[in-house]
């Protein structure tokens, strides 16, 4: 497992539509503002700023090969961010995943594997705009158990 460290997905690359951005604003505070819900602002979309936390919703592609997960319950360590720059409608987000730390540590329900993997998130000119420090603990029964 310890060669997985330093391991990257393949690149992912989203568009931010004026669409998307309405919508996941709308999900955070509960309602359309008026500026977000103007179709005349499509020709406009870099006037658009997105909630930070839009980029949780670009899923980054699987490691390939797979990582062999050796434990059937996974639970979320936790993320930390680092905001460069705002997302605005119009951007190409390109999302990579490298694989930091992996590490053991004894608990309750037996032994648990930590993995610490960031997430790059670069816009079409290659510039970061945002990291993603994520931790994720497996844990109990083997993987493919029942």
């Amino acid at each position: 497992m310890q060669s997985f460290i330093g391991a990257k997905s393949p690149p992912i690359t989203y568009r931010v539509s004026h669409r998307d951005v309405a919508r996941f604003n709308a999900a955070i505070r509960g309602v359309l503002p008026p500026v977000e819900n103007d179709p005349d602002l499509e020709g406009n979309e870099a006037m658009i700023e997105a909630n930070p936390l839009i980029l949780r919703s670009f899923i980054t592609a699987p490691f390939d090969p797979p990582f062999p997960e050796p434990f059937h319950d996974v639970l979320d360590g936790g993320s930390r961010f680092k905001f460069i720059r705002p997302v605005v409608a119009g951007d190409e987000i390109t999302a990579v995943r490298k694989m930091q730390e992996i590490f053991e540590k004894s608990g309750r329900f037996g032994p648990m594997l930590f993995k610490i993997t960031e997430v790059s998130y670069s816009d079409a000119s290659g510039e970061l705009v945002a990291t993603q420090e994520s931790t994720s603990i497996s844990y109990g029964r083997p993987a493919g158990s029942v």
